[in-house]
């Protein structure tokens, strides 16, 4: 009795069982777990609207995405089983996006699927391209291990070196993790490869992205959590090598024995706790990471609906692969033609904005510091080309560039996070856990599997198996 009372007066000194720092996909996963779990939760949001960035705002009466999220898995994926997990299964309404999708090479248009990748090539290079795709598919676990650190690039060679099924590939691994074939995970590409094909979940959730979060969020509440806006915290506080609390903008204080950041792992690190309080090898190895590529994403709203297309996959020609940032764009020019991938929400879900007319996003990449008027012209130039139908009824364009996203989710404006490549995927890729007791991570920085969001979602399922357990 009287351990058990000791234990209870410690366990007092605490606010919380845990805080959670940010409310994108990994930190509001991670909170409605443990909630669920039955844990006292404490989330804080620097900004008014939850998400990160996967969140939703709006402009021109319009509900707008921040990025361009097509959700790969769907019902099938982690999203799913993390409502399950929590009593709240099918809360998500998920509108299915297979069989929607076209590629455009040029100015020719087609269906966008595995028949049509293999068909498009020169008649000698279409059993190359099927032996690539089978191989993808019958890889045993055995042989993928040995891939994990091996670029994507070099291992399509091994089955082919024609530049056009280099950039269908190069497209695919593009939209899955925004990082080119040169540097990808040839494993984890083919890893996530076989669930889009086995699971065919692929899919865009009803009212739009800030439904994820918002229905993780709604299970923290459920469960007697806690979540604050507008509350951005200044410094996690270390006491004798352990983070027991968090101290916000307004000096206010907060303590728990466990702290959770979703602020991304570089952030965390350097700012939130200081690198001060972590082995130097384990700084010099954060501060090396790399990001995926930086988004530069136009929003085109029509006077009226032009297409019923949900999503295109646009090559200007056969050497330009979607969301690659090129040698010219390094040294300042923008090219004439920039390849993207194109979606149009309301294709799927007309609720977010007025029904007579159309939101339609054109997502490509670039280096940082752009002249932002270039872009606009180029990327308005390239979707007329793929729908000509639309000149003269267009209402409104406007960008979103890195700096938008920025200043949603940090990470300088990076629309996934840590790149999943050679260097930083499997045994590579930073541990959910940190050096520091207490303190852990949440987010698609540490995730050790999956495509944008789902890597998040899938880091919260293994964090929390790591808290539960102990």
């Amino acid at each position: 009795m009287a351990i058990q009372h000791c234990l209870e007066i410690k366990k007092q000194r605490y606010h919380y069982d845990a805080i959670i720092i940010g409310t994108g996909i990994g930190g509001a996963a991670i909170g409605a777990l443990l909630a669920h779990a039955g844990w006292k939760i404490l989330i804080l949001e620097k900004n008014k609207i939850v998400g990160g960035r996967c969140t939703t705002y709006k402009r021109y009466g319009f509900k707008v995405d921040l990025g361009w999220h097509n959700f790969c898995l769907g019902d099938k994926g982690p999203h799913e089983d993390i409502c399950r997990q929590v009593g709240m299964p099918n809360a998500i309404e998920w509108l299915s996006t297979v069989n929607k999708g076209r590629l455009q090479i040029g100015d020719e248009v087609m269906d966008y699927n595995r028949k049509t990748m293999i068909n498009v090539l020169p008649e000698n290079e279409r059993d190359n391209m099927r032996k690539l795709f089978a191989s993808a598919m019958q890889l045993s676990n055995q042989e993928l291990d040995k891939l994990y650190y091996v670029p994507l690039a070099k291992w399509v060679d091994t089955f082919t070196k024609n530049r056009l099924a280099h950039t269908l590939i190069d497209s695919l691994v593009s939209q899955y993790f925004c990082v080119p074939s040169s540097v990808a995970s040839a494993a984890e590409f083919i890893k996530c490869f076989r669930d889009v094909v086995t699971y065919r979940g692929m899919a865009y959730p009803k009212g739009g992205n800030i439904t994820v979060p918002k229905t993780y969020i709604t299970a923290i509440e459920k469960y007697g959590g806690e979540v604050r806006l507008n509350a951005k915290v200044k410094k996690v506080i270390i006491k004798d090598k352990t983070a027991v609390g968090v101290r916000l903008d307004d000096s206010s204080e907060f303590r728990a024995p466990v702290i959770i950041s979703n602020a991304g792992i570089k952030a965390t690190v350097a700012d939130l706790v200081g690198e001060e309080h972590f082995p130097n090898d384990y700084v010099q190895r954060i501060q090396k990471l790399t990001y995926a590529v930086l988004p530069v994403l136009m929003k085109v709203i029509l006077k009226e609906r032009i297409t019923d297309d949900v999503i295109i996959i646009y090559l200007p020609d056969e050497n330009s692969p979607t969301l690659k940032v090129t040698e010219e764009m390094w040294y300042g020019k923008i090219p004439e033609w920039v390849a993207g991938l194109i979606f149009s929400p309301t294709n799927l879900d007309p609720s977010p904005g007025p029904p007579e007319k159309q939101l339609i996003t054109f997502f490509s990449v670039c280096p940082p510091n752009q002249d932002w008027n270039e872009w606009e012209k180029v990327l308005l130039n390239n979707f007329y080309r793929v729908y000509p139908q639309a000149k003269g009824k267009v209402w409104k364009h406007f960008l979103e560039t890195y700096e938008l996203v920025d200043g949603f989710a940090g990470e300088i404006g990076n629309i996934i996070g840590v790149g999943q490549t050679v260097d930083q995927v499997h045994e590579r890729r930073p541990s959910v856990t940190s050096p520091i007791k207490g303190l852990y991570y949440c987010c698609a920085d540490v995730g050790s599997h999956g495509i944008g969001t789902e890597l998040a979602a899938n880091s919260a399922k293994e964090l929390f198996a790591i808290l539960i357990s102990q």
